[in-house]
């Protein structure tokens, strides 16, 4: 534990002393800003901006705090496939994207929310993922992390910064070359290949951080990993633990030799039956903690104690009522954050029922709450 960094954030989940949580939310979806605008928003925001999820300009409206400083992972696809047209309908548009990936796009994607009708993944064979294996070397020089930024990296420790690495897990990227349909049926009709898949990625993301210096510490390592949904994990602990965990070993111990003392896992949906395989490697901050999803972190803590940290957790209905219900959502959580370890947020992006009012309300109270 880095007893110098003197990010909240860092501190809360190193149950350090501080004088309170950081003021963090998770984002909007596009439609919720689009009506906070008719509502009366402050913000000049072009036709891009509102269209975003994550939007700095936003956050920064709001005053929440970001923390850290991070070291780019050189992870990408190289070469990419390139994107192309491959047939124009009155309505929609198939695509191939850069990653190889054809779907079918709709013009009301942005104002309506509706996702692409996945048609082919580049992965179906062990002879397509000898071909896609081939754009991700390890020998490629695009690769390399340059040097400026680990100087960046290790002047920001020196300043008291909590220093992260983001990847995306070992089922995300999976997924992103075969589909769920397709890794789903995988794990049994070609293991071998889900097997060197994984270990390829694992590799891949450890010799990132093997370029590092001794001296260039890592806090902090994320992780993307939506594989869950209401009704649990989309593998279980048991396939979790043969294919995917070995990968998180392999990062996670290069990572703690660095000095990792968290991992952060964004998984969607109620993941608790794999709880357990991540925090055995360390990977021990669970965000965003879905409630409608059935997610319940009080027993997730009395279950797993406060190795166990929990990021989100505030259920969204609640804002759409306002008035006495955020009152009593916020009074819900305030147990866990006396326990500490936890940090109180939405439990994922804001959605367009959540009116402008009722959002500054929620976060005059949840301030307050936290000390703010």
């Amino acid at each position: 534990m880095r007893k110098e960094v003197k990010d909240r954030y860092y501190r809360v989940y190193t149950y350090q002393a501080v004088d309170r949580v950081p003021d963090c939310e998770f984002g909007y979806w596009p439609q919720t800003i689009r009506r906070w605008l008719r509502e009366g928003l402050p913000l000049e925001l072009t036709r891009d901006e509102q269209n975003q999820m994550f939007l700095g300009k936003l956050d920064n409206f709001f005053g929440f705090e970001w923390e850290g400083a991070g070291i780019g992972t050189r992870t990408w696809m190289s070469p990419g496939f390139g994107e192309k047209v491959i047939e124009r309908k009155e309505s929609s548009t198939i695509i191939q994207d850069g990653a190889g990936v054809i779907a079918e796009r709709y013009g009301n994607e942005a104002d309506e929310s509706s996702i692409p009708r996945f048609i082919k993944f580049p992965v179906e064979t062990p002879d397509d993922w000898a071909a896609m294996k081939e754009r991700y070397r390890f020998d490629d020089p695009v690769r390399t992390i340059p040097k400026e930024e680990i100087d960046n990296a290790r002047k920001a420790a020196a300043d008291g910064k909590m220093i992260s690495v983001f990847f995306t897990g070992f089922y995300g990227q999976l997924r992103n070359w075969m589909g769920m349909e397709n890794l789903s049926l995988a794990f049994y009709e070609y293991p071998e290949m889900v097997h060197d898949m994984a270990e390829h990625w694992a590799e891949l993301c450890a010799k990132q951080l093997e370029q590092l210096p001794d001296d260039v510490p890592i806090d902090h390592v994320t992780w993307w990993e939506d594989m869950a949904g209401r009704n649990g994990p989309l593998v279980g602990p048991k396939m979790f633990r043969e294919f995917l965990q070995p990968g998180y070993h392999r990062v996670m111990t290069v990572a703690k030799r660095h000095g990792a003392e968290l991992g952060i896992v964004d998984c969607d949906g109620n993941p608790h039956d794999i709880v357990a395989n991540w925090l055995e490697e360390g990977v021990n901050i669970m965000f965003p903690l879905e409630v409608q999803a059935g997610v319940d972190p009080f027993a997730w803590r009395r279950e797993f104690g406060k190795g166990l940290r929990l990021k989100g957790g505030i259920a969204k209905e609640p804002l759409v009522q306002g008035g006495k219900a955020i009152d009593r959502e916020l009074e819900r959580v305030k147990p866990l954050l006396e326990q500490g370890g936890f940090i109180p947020h939405l439990d994922h992006l804001v959605p367009p029922d959540i009116s402008y009012k009722n959002y500054c309300e929620y976060l005059e109270k949840k301030r307050k709450l936290i000390g703010k």
